[in-house]
């Protein structure tokens, strides 16, 4: 089974740094798929599955937490939240 996390931050650096702290905590994943904003990260959850979600809170255009909850009515999430 291949294993898929999403990052959600508008800041590029910062998702840069989580991926290299994933990797530095020994947690590898077949595929890492990244988004600037909630809006990007809802396009990309309609086409891809992914088991982890690392989602920042505070974003424009669609925060973290408005994010969570149109995972939740859109069912995007394999897994209850």
């Amino acid at each position: 089974m291949r294993k898929a996390v999403l990052l959600v931050d508008d800041s590029a650096m910062m998702r840069k740094v989580v991926v290299r702290t994933l990797k530095m905590a020994g947690l590898e994943f077949d595929q890492v798929f990244e988004a600037g904003d909630g809006v990007e990260a809802l396009a990309c959850l309609r086409e891809k599955e992914v088991e982890l979600i690392m989602c920042d809170i505070n974003m424009p255009v669609m925060n973290g937490l408005e994010l969570l909850q149109r995972i939740k009515d859109e069912n995007l999430a394999a897994d209850q939240l």
